[in-house]
């Protein structure tokens, strides 16, 4: 190469000697839309609930017990300054306590004007469904979880059940925590 070519001629031959290594763009690229959750599990139970619908996720924090309340309310929890109350959704759902452990988390949810931490036994990340595979046929629930179920989704020979946390904040049941 003679590397005393004017300027533009050494960019034009650069040119040149680029265009013919590509291999050029694909024609047609297909794209899906994704829909997209944080999984979780209760029981032998996976539910994922929408990302939009979770804020945080915290390990079990240190808590203040609240007298006069029912046993699925675990206490107030001091985070960064901000009283966040935390319930028990197993045991809201009715059935046995989470004996909190290294799995155990609590997901923090914010709807209109609550904030509440939810504990559950483990939280198990992020997950991207297809809307391909949404099921529309899902086995029997436990009725204290159906009214919370908007749909389900089968992936990898599991059933994921769509939790929908906005329900549950709207629920007059949930928001009644006194004995």
């Amino acid at each position: 190469m003679n590397h005393r070519k004017h300027p533009l001629a050494l960019l034009q031959d650069i040119e040149q000697r680029s265009l013919q290594n590509t291999h050029g763009l694909p024609q047609r690229a297909e794209t899906r839309v994704l829909w997209h959750g944080i999984g979780f599990r209760i029981g032998d139970i996976t539910l994922v609930a929408p990302l939009t619908q979770v804020n945080e996720i915290l390990h079990y924090p240190k808590l203040t017990l609240v007298p006069g309340t029912l046993g699925w309310v675990k206490g107030l929890a001091n985070i960064r300054g901000t009283l966040l109350p935390v319930m028990d959704l197993r045991g809201y759902l009715g059935q046995s306590a989470i004996s909190h452990d290294a799995h155990s988390r609590i997901m923090v949810i914010q709807q209109e004007n609550l904030s509440v931490g939810l504990l559950v036994d483990e939280v198990l990340g992020l997950k991207h469904f297809d809307p391909k595979e949404a099921v529309t046929r899902v086995k029997k629930l436990n009725e204290a979880v159906k009214p919370y179920i908007q749909g389900a989704f089968f992936q990898s020979d599991q059933t994921w059940y769509v939790f929908n946390m906005a329900t549950l904040a709207e629920d007059p049941q949930f928001l009644q925590v006194a004995v």
